[in-house]
């Protein structure tokens, strides 16, 4: 562990964190705690949002000029992330928090001005999976872990950013068999379909993540925001589509299914 960084989770002072962001060397982790499977509520974004704070500040403002990466993973044994918290959208009232909130955390990410390696330890299905393709880099677990945009399944829609994501980082092969199949990939299958870089034994993983995570971490100490431009150079069309504010109520269209 850094000995220059104290570990901090979030929310700050609870019982029960979402996030744990740690550092080693030049290589924040952003470790997911929410209990079971990572899914994404306005706690859970906020708390990402807060840990990103972190190492944004820390790369472009009090340790401007070093190197500096970001790995994200989770503590669970079988889940990176499954997704929208579908219980918290049927039972809010607030129907812009994909727009507002989970989809802006995806621009993030996917514009982050340090290299993001999302190290897979179990199953990232939907937003989980979307949030793992907005990183650099994705490692997967060789053993566990299957990959998949299942709406059609729910069903649900994808919204315009949602389905610009796949469409700009995967094969087209890849992208048809992935949202109508929906086919899962894991292991090398996933290697080969473009949707990871590499995969590796879990007791490796974060080894294997951190390898990656260290090859990129100088480019910040000589690029520095310039990361960030190049990306949004690379991704304008996902962030025009990650803009568009659209009304989710899944409320209403469960009330229209019955």
């Amino acid at each position: 562990m850094s000995t220059d960084f104290v570990p901090i989770s979030f929310p700050r002072n609870s019982a029960e964190p979402a996030v744990k962001l740690t550092k080693a060397g030049d290589v924040f982790t952003l470790t997911m705690t929410a209990t079971p499977d990572n899914r994404f509520n306005p706690t859970f974004v906020k708390s990402i949002n807060d840990a990103l704070d972190v190492v944004e500040d820390w790369a472009l403002k009090s340790h401007r000029g070093k190197p500096c990466a970001l790995i994200t993973t989770s503590d669970s044994d079988k889940f990176y992330s499954n997704g929208l918290d579908i219980v918290y959208l049927f039972q809010s009232s607030d129907t812009w928090f994909v727009a507002d909130q989970f989809l802006q955390l995806l621009k993030r990410v996917l514009l982050f001005p340090v290299i993001t390696v999302a190290a897979v330890n179990g199953h990232a299905f939907a937003g989980g999976l979307l949030f793992a393709l907005c990183h650099d880099y994705r490692i997967l677990r060789a053993d566990k872990g299957l990959l998949s945009l299942n709406e059609i399944d729910l069903p649900s829609s994808l919204l315009p950013g949602m389905a610009w994501i796949p469409r700009a980082k995967l094969p087209p092969t890849t992208v048809h068999p992935l949202i109508f199949g929906p086919k899962r990939y894991g292991g090398q299958a996933a290697v080969d379909a473009g949707l990871v870089d590499a995969i590796a034994p879990a007791d490796q993983l974060l080894t294997v993540a951190n390898k990656w995570a260290e090859k990129g971490a100088p480019k910040v100490a000589h690029a520095g925001p310039i990361v960030s431009e190049l990306k949004k150079d690379m991704y304008a069309d996902v962030v025009a589509k990650l803009e568009i504010r659209t009304e989710v109520d899944v409320r209403k269209k469960m009330q229209a299914k019955m």
